[in-house]
């Protein structure tokens, strides 16, 4: 999922500042109990100054005991002890405020633990890790900008990364490619053969590079290190991961609209070779629409083969019928479907190249289908031609379950956008119009079809499609 770039290095330098206290720190807390826990938290929200014994009292534990606790964290810099009373250093413990999250039901590492990450490291260094604008009024605004805003940006950021360490990417690697995005730390420091120490300078690599980063989850009793992407990506995956159709199964009980390979393409050449003989005759049904009489029904049946039922096979050589006008390889005279001069030259395309010549036609005259000039364009076609890729190779899938994952960016609404929801942060899922949904399904269900990109059906009366293999050729 994650390819680095080995032309472009990574800019963050721990040695910029002083990365050695804060791994020692994050040592310190991957070694405490829970009951260590409890001591630091209450220690976190008293007075800068407090007794011992009162916070002893406060625990209703032996100050004996506390005293070993004590002990133990005296190594952070959090406070000191001077005689029988406690000094908070007031900077250490806003960091340690921000640390001890890790270990509360409900904490999601999301941007505002970002944010607290990264105001302990000095605003110049950041400027120097990071190519934003000096003149910026808020950093972390310009971060989300530049790295964040949406999967599109964020994706392409991390192809460009090149740590260097083969261990580093191993672990994005692993993450990101583990059923829930998450992975328990003593796995990795197995797999990879990392120490302690060695393991928290990698994360904090990854941290500040806005990939991964280090949570606590109580398992079996204890509290255990767990490696995954910040919340708001990880969610995101996680939709992606969910909203990803299954393939149907029981293919058997699909019912296949004019299988085989380019099948509108084909059945539309042979048309039109028809009229090259004769003129077929039309008519017009109660929608305007020219369709074949009852006496051009029984030639076409010849034609086009595999559809019996009368009502039915009307209804798609009308489909036919308005492509050839549309795209003016034949006219209406008469009341006849004759061939235009000039479409030789179509007929003597490659069936390929007769397919991409009427989709690429159909993509340049959208103003002829019904949709409003914003809603239809070229653009927006190739968004959604993009959403194919997550369908490629799985065969036979439901529409509609297709369409629970697409993210396709045609209005402002369905961009996808690391936005502030509240007091945390989310990347928007799209949502469709009714005229956008309609342009998405012309494009899978028909236009596509019609270039023998896709094939279509109904499966249990309901819409489903698969990419062809002439597709998988083009998308891929």
């Amino acid at each position: 999922m994650l390819e680095l770039n080995p032309f472009r290095k990574n800019k963050v330098n721990l040695e910029d500042y002083d990365y050695q206290k804060d791994i020692q720190n994050r040592l310190t807390m991957a070694k405490l109990t829970s009951e260590d826990l409890v001591v630091l938290e209450e220690i976190l929200y008293s007075p800068p100054t407090i007794a011992i014994s009162e916070l002893a009292q406060d625990l209703v534990i032996e100050e004996s005991d506390l005293s070993k606790v004590l002990q133990k964290l005296s190594t952070t810099g959090l406070f000191q002890i001077k005689g029988v009373t406690i000094h908070l250093h007031k900077e250490t413990r806003k960091y340690f405020e921000a640390q001890i999250q890790k270990f509360q039901d409900g904490f999601v590492p999301g941007m505002e633990y970002l944010q607290s990450l990264l105001r302990k490291v000095p605003f110049h260094v950041l400027l120097s890790w990071y190519p934003i604008p000096r003149t910026s009024n808020n950093i972390f605004d310009s971060l989300i900008e530049k790295y964040l805003v949406t999967p599109q940006v964020f994706q392409r950021y991390l192809m460009e990364l090149n740590f260097g360490n083969p261990k580093i990417s191993g672990i994005v690697e692993d993450v990101f490619n583990s059923p829930d995005f998450m992975v328990l730390g003593k796995d990795l420091k197995e797999k990879y053969e990392m120490g302690d120490e060695e393991f928290e300078e990698v994360l904090l690599h990854l941290e500040f590079n806005f990939i991964c980063c280090l949570v606590y989850r109580k398992i079996d009793g204890k509290w255990q290190q767990i490696v995954s992407p910040f919340h708001e990506w990880r969610e995101y995956l996680r939709f992606l991961r969910d909203s990803k159709p299954s393939p149907i199964e029981d293919t058997k009980d699909i019912k296949v609209v004019r299988d085989g390979d380019f099948p509108f393409i084909s059945d539309m050449t042979s048309l039109l070779n028809l009229c090259k003989t004769t003129p077929i005759p039309l008519k017009l049904d109660e929608n305007e629409r020219w369709v074949p009489d009852k006496t051009a029904l029984k030639k076409l049946t010849k034609i086009v083969k595999g559809i019996s039922d009368t009502n039915e096979l009307t209804s798609y050589t009308s489909l036919l019928i308005q492509k050839l006008l549309f795209l003016k390889l034949a006219r209406v005279e008469n009341s006849a479907l004759s061939m235009n001069d000039g479409c030789d030259e179509w007929l003597s395309l490659s069936v390929e190249n007769r397919a991409l010549a009427s989709y690429k036609h159909t993509l340049t005259r959208l103003e002829y289908e019904n949709f409003s000039a914003e809603v239809a364009t070229e653009r927006h076609i190739r968004e959604i031609e993009k959403t194919i890729s997550n369908v490629i190779h799985l065969g036979w899938v439901e529409y509609d379950e297709f369409m629970k994952g697409i993210s396709a960016s045609i209005s402002e609404d369905s961009k996808i956008i690391l936005k502030k929801v509240g007091k945390g942060w989310r990347y928007s899922l799209p949502q469709y119009t009714d005229e956008e949904s309609r342009l998405i399904k012309r494009t899978i269900l028909e236009w596509l079809f019609e270039a023998g990109l896709v094939s279509i059906g109904t499966y249990n009366g309901k819409d489903c499609f698969r990419v062809t293999a002439f597709g998988q050729s083009i998308f891929s």
